[in-house]
């Protein structure tokens, strides 16, 4: 069972620049505590990716998303083909990938008491072997329920043996200190979670001699998904990025962008921007989501890196 909060989530759309961001938890340009202590990098994303075109969703599992409506290989050529309508407006070479939701919030805690199932490794190996026969990347992407995200990664880290795979977390059904199921409030993390998160993909990369840069995403789709921020670290192995995935009207969604992603945060972190077929009314073009033209008197400043599509 899906659990996505999906009347929650387009209330705050509605309501983020004067709920999420008049609180005073965002302040302007680059005094706001997000990574102001990071240093600027020359590369947000690893050597040889400029840009990132990825369908997100379930093998299997239409209702959550596009990655789970079509077979394997329908879905590699809608992918190549909306990643070339990217490279067409930037003249950047675009990286096509797929965002599979590995570990899924349910309603039910299960065995282990935690309320997410895993996706079974034959289910996932066929993308695995997709992303690396055509070039793809692919990020595993893990809900958290009752998990910390540290707890949550856990079962994905040996992916990372395979050169195109990389880790996701999903902040919106973390339940780990409530004595609630996901699902009846949205979640939160620390910044020093995902200092754990990275600290314990870092450990494994160097005990499997996997000399490769890797990437971990963090979803949020308000700015208080992610606490103490200032905690957060910069690994040189790992390229960070942080993934606006709310859905709503495009001038809410570029507000809420513009406000996350500012100039020095651009230096520093690469920034992410979902896409919903269904839910966002009217759906933004390419030209739109890279800045190139303004929608409903707003106008994306700092390009993504990461696009994605749901």
């Amino acid at each position: 069972m899906n659990l996505r909060i999906a009347n929650i989530k387009k209330l705050i759309c509605v309501a983020a620049a004067a709920a999420a961001f008049g609180s005073g938890t965002l302040l302007a340009g680059d005094t706001h505590p997000l990574y102001k202590d990071l240093p600027s990098i020359d590369q947000q994303l690893p050597q040889g990716i400029d840009m990132i075109v990825a369908y997100y969703g379930r093998p299997g599992v239409a209702s959550l998303g596009v990655l789970g409506q079509y077979p394997i290989d329908t879905l590699k050529s809608i992918i190549k083909k909306k990643a070339s309508e990217y490279t067409g407006i930037t003249g950047k070479s675009v990286t096509p990938g797929f965002d599979v939701i590995y570990g899924l919030a349910t309603a039910d805690p299960g065995a282990d008491k935690d309320y997410i199932t895993h996706l079974s490794d034959e289910k996932l190996q066929p993308y695995i072997d997709a992303a690396e026969h055509d070039g793809f990347v692919l990020f595993i992407d893990a809900q958290l329920g009752k998990n910390t995200p540290q707890q949550a990664v856990k079962h994905i880290l040996k992916y990372l043996d395979h050169h195109n795979v990389h880790i996701a977390i999903d902040p919106e059904f973390e339940v780990s200190n409530l004595n609630v199921a996901p699902g009846k409030q949205i979640g939160q993390i620390e910044g020093e979670w995902i200092n754990e998160v990275q600290e314990a993909m870092s450990r494994y990369m160097k005990e499997h001699h996997i000399t490769e840069e890797k990437m971990l995403l963090v979803h949020m789709f308000r700015h208080t998904m992610v606490l103490s921020k200032t905690a957060i670290r910069k690994y040189d192995n790992i390229k960070l990025i942080m993934n606006l995935d709310g859905h709503g009207s495009p001038k809410l969604k570029i507000d809420i962008y513009n406000q996350m992603y500012t100039e020095g945060y651009q230096k520093r972190v690469a920034g992410g921007f979902k896409l919903f077929f269904k839910e966002d009314h009217p759906l933004m073009t390419p030209k739109q989501v890279m800045g190139q033209e303004s929608v409903q008197n707003a106008t994306v400043k700092y390009p993504p890196k990461f696009i994605n599509y749901q």
